[in-house]
């Protein structure tokens, strides 16, 4: 973000951006906890409100877990009722598409590990460009309701 935009900005639009940025600004911490737990479902992409990339993971994510869950059950039955042959047969394919899926996920998930403080300062950056221009596009005496209530108490009206 330009700094000469930031500068545009009064006190009590400062006070708006920090307060906004102080609830919606996102971790790194707080990421890496969600990709550890949940990356291979997209967890910290969903976090980062990264949507498309998101659903590629959880598309992933379940394509390994489905396919090996196809592998082993399919695979047992047709085992059980049409020999073992026929059976590797059908489990071909599905541990194919299964370990494709997977070398994916996991080559995604640790660019991921290494990229995820940048990933979130690029957020936050992104984040805070978007409440100064939503805030300089309002006019002074309209910024927020907390403005106009600071205009009463200035008059000698107080909020109570």
């Amino acid at each position: 973000m330009e700094l000469s935009q930031k500068e545009r900005l009064t006190e009590k639009q400062i006070a708006i951006l920090q307060t906004e940025l102080m609830k919606s600004q996102r971790q790194v911490g707080f990421a890496y906890v969600l990709t550890l737990i949940g990356g291979f479902f997209g967890l910290h992409k969903f976090y980062l409100e990264k949507t498309g990339q998101a659903v590629l993971y959880l598309f992933l994510g379940l394509v390994v877990i489905l396919s090996g869950v196809i592998m082993l059950s399919v695979g047992g039955l047709i085992g059980f009722f049409m020999g073992t042959s026929r059976a590797a047969e059908a489990m071909g394919f599905s541990s194919v598409l299964s370990f494709i899926c997977l070398i994916i996920l996991i080559c995604l998930i640790i660019y991921d590990l290494f990229t995820l403080p940048e990933q979130v300062k690029q957020f936050n950056d992104e984040l805070e460009e978007k409440i100064v221009m939503a805030l300089l596009s309002t006019k002074p005496d309209q910024n927020t309701p907390a403005a106009a209530d600071d205009g009463n108490q200035s008059m000698g009206q107080s909020k109570e």
